[in-house]
């Protein structure tokens, strides 16, 4: 151990050493952390609240405004070895502003929902139906809201998304041992007391089956032939494909972000380690000297290597949790805002997440190191006692490396077949391949400004010492350039998003008033009556109206949206096609942007459709823009069935509103354009929250990283700044020399990652979004991201070399 003991010695007399190389990785490790449990808790959490309402069940059915519950008696009835279970189900928020779900089901047949509880026969509910407002919790949950039974509780039932909010007060009858579902924030009741709390006396809002496939036919069957007048389909129910979708745009920014966090804190890492070797030759010298072979030298270094990263990484696991258990709340409203409200909102540790951490803590930071130490220990003692302190440098290894990575990046750029992970690695890939040519870049910006006459002495002297030391602060600078193209490129890309997404929301709202039904208890999407349809269209201000709705459908197994609408004169100029034709028989429809790119649908192709209204084959004529859904979306003609939203054309849309809001109250929801605009922007904007904090996050590792490389840089030239003193240089003016140094190195810095930062915008928004989502983006310049970032590298640079002069000089 005394090797080892020698080794670390070193960091007692350089704390900043320690210091530097334990802050890139922890907070690399921390961002990488707190990313990978948001991203899996959020899914998990979705998963988790659907599995609450399915259990083992692998078909539904559920069609828009419900069942009558005689449905599911005559079924039974009929098929006495029919494992179904009917379901009413209803969101609430209790006093505390937390979401619930209130589930009814038949208690004493649980069916599909038997794994809800638990198996063992001492475990075994006991359900009694003495109270009309009685409820029950599984008991781990009701322990943790300190919720005991005959207690009651107030509750709010809708209330969000336009639906009428009402209060409800539950008591809690009793609790269960749950099973193997998760049964986090779920209420639960029998049907039969769930209909009257929920205003749903002899409905039912789904029944669920667990079928084999042959099952599933003969069932499809059977409601086709005794219920001809009803559109009755099964789907099949998959709570982990439905997540699969979840928040794809935001999950794919907040990993891209993770995984640049990292790359920023191993470069500082190499950085500092690149320090180490300079101060450390003699040393090693000396103990080759000894006696101590460069093997085992190397040995005792890759386990000073792993200590320091074993540290490193499990300060960033801790700091991760910490940074995702903060954020979660945020991530949660905006999936919130986009799939609407889900009960659970707890963070998951995953062990996969938190291992995945760990390895490329550990592995890269000795990949990052283990070859510089070998080239340095592959010299005789006398080379290494008589070698210069300062860090080797190979232009034409990177000059070669930048060029191998832009070859790779322009094949992939070629062949659009490498997919996403392709995209992907032509913006890593660019990113990267600038960065190796930063140091060329500044060394003939530096030599180019040294060469120039006039100036102050302590600018002059500044562009030469920075020059001179730009071997010892290219990693740090790299980073640092890392970190502002990241934060350019992604910012100007969410600034294009958004102003596409306003470009289109200004065509597509072309009605002057959209009408819709509140949202059910249960969450669907509510209709409009037959009643109230032909109230709304004789009323003589309207002057215009289309019929919509929007359901669920598959296709080759991927889920898309199957909408429909009137093809009004009026509407088709909110759907401008980018190919092909309108529709013009029952059996056409047009598909949206995402369905052509993401899953490769043409003008001309016949689709197998299936969705509640049945199995159909549709031709695609057209193909129009949409931002809605990133699924895909095939757009038909209204035929029939259940209305869910009404776009009104009016001369005098205001009159038309205060008439109808006579008329209907609090049944119906009216929307201007302008209100849905501002709305969706909203949300718009909450979703990418997260993702500008991150992005602050990165630019703050990268400036510490800057901050320190000057810390380390200073001592290492205590020596020349001592030299300047005793010359007649002031420790003021060198205090100054620093400081130039720092704002002119932030400053270029930044001029240079403008093109880098602009390139990877390019790249996000021709190659990965289209590849990702199926959506084309309008490039905006955003010169917002690009002004912020000449405005603050300068200052931060400026500061980090103040405070470190201040502690050298």
């Amino acid at each position: 151990m005394l090797p080892l003991k020698a080794l670390l010695r070193l960091y007692r007399s350089h704390p900043w050493l320690l210091l530097m190389s334990l802050a890139g990785l922890v907070l690399g490790v921390s961002l990488v952390v707190a990313i990978e449990l948001l991203n899996h808790s959020a899914r998990t959490n979705f998963v988790a609240a659907r599995s609450q309402l399915a259990g083992e069940a692998n078909y539904r059915l559920a069609p828009a405004g419900g069942l009558d519950e005689q449905l599911y008696v005559q079924l039974v009835t009929s098929q006495p070895a029919l494992d179904a279970m009917p379901q009413l189900h209803g969101w609430l928020k209790d006093e505390q502003g937390r979401s619930f779900q209130l589930l009814g089901m038949d208690l004493f047949n649980p069916g599909p929902l038997r794994q809800l509880f638990d198996a063992r026969p001492a475990s075994e509910p006991a359900f009694t139906l003495n109270r009309a407002d009685s409820i029950w919790l599984a008991a781990p949950e009701a322990d943790r809201l300190g919720w005991q039974a005959g207690q009651s509780r107030r509750f709010v039932l809708g209330g969000s998304d336009g639906a009428s909010a009402r209060p409800l007060t539950l008591t809690l009858a009793g609790t269960f041992e749950p099973g193997a579902v998760p049964m986090e924030r779920l209420l639960i009741t029998d049907i039969g007391l769930a209909q009257p709390l929920l205003d749903k006396a002899s409905r039912l809002d789904r029944i669920v089956f667990k079928l084999s496939e042959s099952e599933a036919r003969t069932l499809q069957a059977t409601l086709q032939t005794d219920y001809p007048n009803q559109p009755l389909w099964l789907e099949p129910i998959s709570p982990a494909l439905d997540a699969s979708q979840l928040g794809d745009a935001l999950a794919l920014n907040l990993t891209a972000l993770s995984l640049l966090a990292m790359a920023v804190g191993l470069f500082l890492v190499f950085n500092a380690q690149r320090f180490v070797q300079s101060v450390r030759r003699p040393q090693l010298a000396q103990l080759i000297i000894l006696g101590m072979g460069p093997s085992r030298v190397l040995r005792w270094l890759i386990l000073e290597l792993l200590i320091l990263a074993t540290v490193g990484t499990l300060l960033g696991v801790l700091l991760g949790s910490l940074l995702a258990l903060a954020l979660m709340g945020q991530l949660t409203q905006a999936l919130a805002d986009l799939y609407g409200p889900n009960p659970i909102d707890l963070l998951r540790l995953s062990p996969v997440s938190l291992l995945k951490a760990l390895l490329i803590g550990l592995f890269g930071t000795l990949a990052a190191n283990l070859p510089g130490w070998w080239q340095l220990l592959r010299q005789s003692p006398l080379e290494l006692r008589a070698g210069s302190s300062r860090p080797p440098a190979h232009p034409w290894r990177r000059r070669v490396l930048a060029i191998a990575i832009l070859l790779l990046c322009a094949l992939c750029l070629w062949l659009p077949q490498t997919g996403l992970t392709g995209a992907l690695f032509i913006a890593g890939g660019w990113l990267l391949a600038m960065a190796l040519w930063l140091p060329d870049a500044l060394r003939g910006l530096l030599g180019w400004q040294r060469r120039r006459a006039g100036g102050p002495l302590t600018a002059r002297l500044g562009v030469a010492e920075t020059l001179y030391h730009l071997d010892r602060t290219a990693i740090a600078v790299m980073a640092l350039q890392l970190a502002i193209a990241a934060a350019i490129g992604i910012g100007v890309m969410v600034s294009s998003f958004r102003s596409s997404v306003e470009i289109w929301l200004g065509q597509r709202l072309a009605a002057d008033l959209y009408v819709t039904a509140p949202k059910g208890v249960a969450g669907n999407k509510g209709t409009l009556s037959d009643a109230t349809l032909k109230t709304l269209l004789a009323n003589p201000l309207v002057s215009a109206a289309s019929r919509r709705s929007v359901h669920p459908a598959r296709w080759q197994g991927q889920p898309i949206e199957w909408a429909q609408m009137d093809f009004i004169p009026q509407l088709k100029a909110a759907y401008p096609l980018l190919a092909g034709r309108w529709p013009t028989r029952p059996d056409e429809v047009l598909a949206s942007e995402p369905l052509t790119v993401r899953l490769g649908v043409k003008v001309g192709q016949t689709l197998a459709i299936s969705g509640e209204q049945g199995p159909r084959q549709f031709t695609v004529t057209g193909v129009y823009q949409d931002y809605g859904s990133d699924k895909g979306q095939i757009l038909h003609a209204f035929e029939a069935g259940a209305v869910q939203s009404l776009a009104l054309f009016s001369n005098d849309p205001e009159l038309l509103a205060d008439r109808l809001r006579e008329r209907f109250g609090e049944q119906l929801n009216l929307l201007s354009a302008p209100a849905i605009h501002s709305a969706a922007l909203k949300v718009f904007d909450q979703t990418f929250v997260v993702t500008e904090l991150l992005k602050l996050l990165i630019l703050g590792i990268a400036f510490v990283g800057i901050g320190s490389a000057f810390m380390v840089l200073g001592l290492a030239r205590r020596g020349e700044l001592q030299t300047l003193q005793s010359l007649g240089l002031s420790p003021r003016h060198c205090r100054q020399l620093l400081v130039w140094q720092g704002a002119g190195l932030g400053l270029l810095t930044a001029l240079l990652a403008l093109p880098v930062g602009y390139g990877l915008a390019w790249v996000l928004i021709e190659v990965v979004n289209p590849r990702a989502f199926g959506w084309r983006l309008a490039f905006e310049a955003a010169p917002l991201h690009a002004v912020t970032a000449l405005l603050l590298a300068p200052v931060c640079g400026a500061l980090a070399s103040w405070y470190a002069a201040r502690r050298v000089v």
